[in-house]
């Protein structure tokens, strides 16, 4: 109960920000006129506004997108605001792997460092669909494709960070439903694989997301034994404020309504916890946590479990080295 007063009024917890903090606001003394950032999704919600801000804060920026149009209007957007940023649109469909492949080949090409990695895009498939990899789409769009295009951008974000003494950072944008799921993460994502299966949208995307925590848990792991400069941690960025469409049928409905507004973030404060953990300098050589509101916390007790985290790296590199197609193909045999 005391959490839930400390969210409706934006309470500043230990990092000075809270539930009601922007993300213009966590990055007002920020200077990134020396990264270059690539952020999924930046094309609308969320990504659009994290973009928006590290571009005012002077970063160079990369654009993978699925839909190359829609990228080049965010763009478009950015440089109206602030003419001086440099963005680089690249096609990228995340629930292919061989599109995650051709995109890292693309973006070595450029010759470019790379400071930042933030993996904030992210679907809710409502319709069963398996990508072209024999995976369920839900987890292979947040999820496996995510996790192939940080594996194979690693050594420039280890070689960026040895070349600069600046820390890289990896934010990799999950979800509160993470904590929805619960049971075998492997059999349900084998399950839900199959062109068959009795499909629960909401499970599947709760899946994705706890995979998504429980990568920054392994791979945090990984770089501190190889010792590399790099940071990786994940956020829930909260539930963001939509326009609510109903007919209007008196005072209680008007005063639900009101009440569920005061838990939901627009989307400035919503991307505000990437933000925060994208450029923050209290942040040094902190990896592998879980942040809310701009404040680390909690994530739930699966997706603190090491073993789990350890069993699901070596099911998604299984996963994505083998050469398949949705045709008669069971990855998981």
């Amino acid at each position: 109960m005391i959490e839930t007063g400390k969210y409706l009024i934006g309470a500043a917890g230990a990092s000075g920000f809270g539930s009601k903090s922007t993300a213009d606001e966590v990055t007002e003394n920020c200077d990134l006129r020396s990264t270059t950032a690539i952020i999924t999704g930046a094309t609308s919600g969320i990504g659009a506004e994290t973009a928006r801000v590290l571009a005012k804060r002077g970063a160079r920026l990369i654009f993978p997108a699925r839909n190359v149009k829609a990228a080049e209007e965010a763009k478009g957007k950015i440089v109206s605001e602030f003419p001086e940023t440099e963005i680089v649109v690249m096609e990228l469909d995340l629930s292919s792997i061989s599109s995650v492949r051709s995109f890292v080949s693309d973006f070595e090409s450029l010759d470019l460092p790379l400071n930042l990695l933030i993996n904030n895009a992210g679907k809710l498939a409502h319709e069963h669909a398996i990508s072209e990899d024999g995976i369920e789409m839900t987890f292979a769009t947040n999820y496996l494709g995510h996790f192939l295009l940080t594996s194979l951008l690693l050594k420039k974000m280890i070689q960026t960070a040895e070349e600069t003494g600046v820390q890289g950072r990896i934010v990799n944008v999950t979800s509160g439903i993470h904590g929805w799921f619960s049971g075998d993460l492997i059999g349900y994502l084998r399950l839900i694989s199959q062109p068959k299966c009795q499909f629960d949208a909401t499970r599947a995307y709760a899946l994705s997301k706890l995979a998504n925590v429980l990568h920054t848990k392994e791979l945090s792991s990984r770089l501190q034994k190889i010792g590399a400069n790099v940071t990786v941690n994940c956020v829930h960025p909260g539930v963001v404020k939509t326009r609510l469409t109903r007919d209007r049928e008196g005072l209680l409905t008007d005063l639900v309504f009101f009440l569920a507004s005061k838990l939901l973030k627009t989307v400035p404060q919503a991307a505000a916890t990437t933000c925060y953990v994208a450029t923050n300098s209290r942040l040094v050589n902190v990896s592998g946590k879980y942040f809310t509101d701009c404040n680390e916390t909690t994530p739930s007790g699966l997706g603190s479990n090491s073993s789990e985290a350890t069993k699901l790296w070596a099911a998604s590199e299984i996963l994505v080295t083998q050469q398949h197609s949705k045709a008669g193909f069971d990855p998981f045999s």
